[in-house]
């Protein structure tokens, strides 16, 4: 049984269902997942979809729902009894749903820690009592698990080795309909509801402002799959008016970072997508006021991106709640569309952000383990 949560873990989620396809087409995977996941054969009892909240505020006023979904996960468990339950990311919630198998007594596998290393360590404690094995996807979460004697291994991050885009610059703006010679600047507004709310008309307002100025760029608005289209109607009615060149791109992630010079991005795995392909980069991010005050004082570290987090310093610039504003997003995009110090230092530190990142194969370590807790390798 799997518990996904988010977008991003359902790709990652797919990717080990691919693997244990492959590899033994005995074991049945049920539970609560997407729509890569159900492409592999996942039995989807619950879908991600009414799952992306995101803040605080936001989790109390969709409690009903998510106590809902938990409930029936727990009735899935006690039902079916699993011989693993795999957890992925998501702490809020399998945290929680950990704590049931562990009084069943099903084994659980937890894929993508908790960031204790960012807010709430003693959390670690919790995880200890209620995770038989944790596969950790960055090297410096080790430590901390080993020091509370927490089963754990470094498997690798899951995108190293999979976001590939064969296409060059101008080939990939072809292929999405762009012209090949423009300077072209990717709007990434989130996978998630909330995000999309927050972020995108700021987005919008500061290509209206750079178009205005310099009517020889061109935009492209990433659409998560998830997203319905009537969150873009504002990005659509903005280029029907002619204010700005925009193509709106639903997936096809990899071929929009590659077609733009620079990208303003919501933060969030993405970020490691763009610099696995050496793409500069403007981290914004905003949230409910009231979660950020609480959040913002529980935060152990000074970065929100993983780029950062994962370089141990500033490679990319991180404007969060008023920061992210049309006009500060201008102030810090636009030294990055040209080749100069600021482009040539940022690419250069993402480069070094991929060696972080270890060498691929994360979905055949995590299928061993796996394998090993079902007794079949």
């Amino acid at each position: 049984m799997l518990s996904v949560g988010e977008p991003s873990g359902d790709l990652h989620a797919a990717r080990l269902l691919e693997q244990l396809n492959l590899r033994n087409a005995s074991i049945h995977c049920f539970g609560m997942g997407g729509a890569r996941m159900r492409k592999q054969g996942f039995e989807a009892v619950v879908g991600i979809e009414q799952m992306a909240v995101m803040g605080l505020f936001e989790i109390i006023r969709h409690f009903p729902t998510l106590y809902g979904v938990l409930r029936k996960m727990r009735q899935l468990l006690q039902q079916r009894r699993p011989d693993l339950l795999i957890l992925v990311d998501y702490p809020g919630f399998n945290l929680w749903l950990a704590k049931h198998a562990k009084k069943l007594g099903i084994p659980v596998l937890y894929y993508i820690s908790p960031k204790i290393w960012v807010w709430r360590e003693r959390r670690i404690h919790k995880i200890a009592a209620r995770v038989d094995q944790m596969a950790l996807i960055f090297p410096f979460e080790l430590p901390y698990y080993r020091r509370v004697g927490v089963p754990a291994t470094y498997v690798g991050h899951p995108l190293v080795g999979k976001v590939i885009c064969s296409e060059g610059v101008k080939e990939a703006r072809s292929a999405i309909g762009l012209d090949p010679e423009r300077v072209t600047i990717g709007l990434f507004p989130g996978s998630r509801r909330g995000e999309v709310v927050q972020l995108l008309p700021e987005l919008l307002e500061s290509a209206r402002q750079m178009s205005a100025s310099n009517p020889a760029l061109q935009f492209i608005l990433s659409q998560a799959p998830e997203l319905p289209a009537e969150l873009f109607t504002e990005g659509a009615e903005l280029v029907a008016s002619g204010a700005i060149s925009m193509k709106l791109l639903k997936g096809e992630v990899y071929r929009a970072i590659r077609a733009s010079d620079a990208i303003v991005t919501a933060s969030g795995t993405v970020t490691l997508e763009m610099a696995l392909l050496g793409t500069p980069m403007v981290v914004i991010y905003r949230m409910a006021p009231f979660s950020y005050a609480i959040l913002s004082r529980l935060i152990k570290i000074p970065y929100v991106s993983l780029v950062n987090i994962v370089a141990g310093r500033e490679v990319v610039p991180e404007l969060l709640q008023e920061e992210a504003s049309a006009e500060s997003i201008i102030r810090h995009l636009s030294p990055l569309l040209v080749e100069g110090i600021e482009r040539r230092a940022m690419v250069e530190g993402l480069s070094q952000v991929r060696t972080e990142l270890g060498e691929g194969s994360s979905a055949e370590r995590l299928s061993d383990l796996v394998e090993e807790m079902l007794g079949i390798r």
